[in-house]
């Protein structure tokens, strides 16, 4: 007999094997750590077959879970994409020859926004596509004036017409020059930067990166002053001059050179949330599905 799935479980499987971490995978998919457990050994269950290898240190696909993901990642996909055209249709929803602009601040550009981009045209490919990369206030204009009809873009403030709907979460990792002795270390906590140069992006009005700084002052860090960077490219070129450590987003893997490193800090849990915003009173009808196809490749990241 065929064994009875669910897209649950599926879902749950398939973010499990991107961190093999219970703990991480739990918090991004809004859930506690034993109920994931209990998700992947009811699938287990149904299989008939062990997927992964646990031990008190580490998580790992075993052979078997490695042959089944990605025949699991194919139907997932190809499942909730049937769940939401059928959606789509029964609310009389759907993109046509319209004109849709789009706005993404550079994270999203670099992640997720292609893949929601390659979806939605193969699904609707009369819908003409108008991409802007912007900054986060320049995006929030052009959503107030209606020059842009859907945002990527992190949780707006006193957005009047705008919704918003959360998609995903960058975790911050520490980024280190290759010339650093903690380059080649495997397990990092904060106060292991004590006595390194170390220095914080300067973008307070984000809480992550506040909360970055307190806890790098909390630590004993002794931030190095001399260096001022307000933006994640000015971040990363400072880096990348090997004049000193930093933490940022891990989108930033898309775009580093091979003078630095990435690293996970055990102690540094902050995360840096993207979303999709768009007006309530759009008149133009692809808004909607574009969102929904959005929402759907997040999940599926």
């Amino acid at each position: 007999m065929s064994p009875s799935i669910d897209l649950g479980s599926m879902r749950c499987f398939i973010l499990l094997t991107q961190d093999l971490h219970f703990g991480r995978a739990a918090k991004r998919l809004n859930m506690t750590q034993p109920t994931l457990s209990q998700q992947i050994r009811k699938l287990e269950a149904n299989l008939g077959v062990q997927l992964f290898a646990r031990s008190t240190r580490s998580v790992e696909l075993t052979p078997a879970g490695a042959t089944f993901l990605p025949l699991a990642q194919e139907a997932l996909i190809k499942l909730e994409e049937a769940v939401l055209l059928s959606k789509l249709a029964a609310g009389n929803l759907s993109a046509g020859g319209e004109l849709l602009k789009i706005s993404a601040i550079e994270p999203a550009a670099h992640t997720l926004l292609p893949r929601v981009l390659a979806r939605f045209r193969k699904r609707f490919p009369d819908t003409r596509l108008e991409v802007s990369i912007v900054d986060s206030s320049e995006l929030l204009r052009a959503m107030d004036r209606g020059e842009s009809h859907v945002g990527f873009m992190r949780r707006p403030t006193n957005a009047n017409l705008l919704q918003f709907r959360p998609l995903y979460s960058d975790r911050l990792l520490a980024v280190i020059p290759k010339s650093s002795p903690l380059a080649n270390r495997a397990e990092l906590r904060l106060t292991d930067f004590v006595g390194h140069r170390v220095f914080t992006l300067n973008r307070f009005e984000i809480s992550c990166f506040r909360s970055v700084y307190d806890k790098a002052v909390a630590a004993g860090i002794e931030l190095d002053t001399s260096l001022h960077a307000s933006s994640t490219a000015a971040a990363i070129t400072l880096a990348t001059a090997g004049l000193g450590i930093t933490f940022l987003p891990e989108w930033i893997e898309k775009v580093i050179g091979s003078e630095v490193v990435l690293r996970a800090v055990e102690d540094l849990t902050e995360e840096l949330s993207i979303g999709i915003s768009w007006r309530t009173d759009s008149p133009v009808p692809g808004v909607l599905p574009f969102v929904e196809y959005a929402e759907l490749v997040s999940r599926q990241r």
